[in-house]
């Protein structure tokens, strides 16, 4: 069985739009998910970058607002946690910070800097044992990561285990790095743009795990988004990381509960996992969503069929 996804560039590039709008994604938009739907009242995407513009601004009050907007889209939410622990550092709120990036760490989106970010806290709290650990785990992030994982975040983690490793080498009375601006750089919408559009080609070039690195600087821009997240699924997949896959099609399933891609790539998922009735009621889902039918139902019915 194998999944076929193909979108332009052009075409990417065109569908990616500023704060509210929608991207094009691999097998186009719709589906259900397991978890509740975010309000059409709220535009997460739209409060996520109206707190990267706080924060650029060094209104960190506003960006706290606007990030806690963004996160009751998507509490789990790695990228949303760390702009969140960001703004709440910046604001000396240095205990909300912590609990955001210790939030953010548990994701599979979490920025590479998240456990830099956590030990300089403890490092500034005077918790040096809570910034080793910190320190080790990142070392071991390190070990682990493989082809899958890819260069790109290797050398992330690496300048952010040696950036903590110095700091903890350093005399206790020395000034510290501000974690308010360590370790991340919040790209713009325009360059979220070109990350998406070099995304789409590095997925049709199937070089995911590079791909999976420039959607997650268009989500740094951009903030959440269902297509995104259908794209990371679709990469982690390929990649053999299931359970991350299973992860963000749920997420982008929250966002867009119509969302085509997602719905057909979680029902392709359940079957490589082995759960076929689950398939089959995503395949239900495409049903009530395709009234005139549409090749997501076709695709999904494919595979089904295959697995029967």
């Amino acid at each position: 069985m194998t999944m076929s996804v193909r979108l332009t560039t052009a075409a990417a590039v065109v569908a990616l739009g500023f704060a509210g709008a929608a991207l094009a994604a691999p097998g186009g938009g719709g589906g259900a998910g397991p978890a509740p739907s975010v309000s059409p009242r709220e535009d997460p995407q739209a409060a996520y970058q109206a707190g990267v513009a706080a924060l650029n601004a060094q209104n960190y009050r506003e960006a706290i607002r606007q990030f806690r907007s963004a996160r009751r889209a998507l509490p789990d939410s790695g990228a949303i946690n760390y702009a969140l622990g960001v703004a709440y550092n910046g604001a000396g709120e240095t205990d909300d910070a912590r609990e955001s990036f210790e939030r953010a760490a548990r994701a599979d989106d979490a920025p590479a800097a998240t456990r830099l970010q956590l030990g300089l806290i403890h490092i500034a709290q005077g918790n040096r044992d809570e910034a080793v650990a910190q320190q080790t785990a990142l070392a071991q992030m390190i070990s682990a990561c493989d082809g899958a994982c890819g260069d790109a975040r290797r050398a992330q983690l690496q300048a952010a285990h040696d950036q903590l490793t110095r700091a903890l080498a350093a005399p206790a009375d020395a000034p510290q790095a501000d974690p308010a601006v360590t370790g991340w750089i919040f790209p713009n919408v325009e360059e979220g743009r070109a990350a998406y559009a070099e995304a789409v080609g590095l997925i049709n070039a199937e070089r995911f795990p590079e791909a999976l690195d420039a959607l997650a600087r268009t989500q740094a821009a951009i903030g959440p988004s269902a297509d995104v997240l259908n794209y990371m699924g679709f990469a982690s997949r390929k990649l053999g990381r299931l359970d991350e896959a299973l992860g963000y099609y749920r997420e982008a399933l929250r966002l867009d509960p119509a969302h085509l891609g997602a719905t057909e790539y979680l029902g392709e998922l359940y079957i490589q996992m082995g759960e076929l009735d689950r398939a089959r009621t995503q395949l239900a889902r495409l049903d009530d969503l395709c009234t005139y039918g549409c090749a997501q139902r076709e695709e999904l019915a494919r595979w089904i069929e295959r697995a029967e």
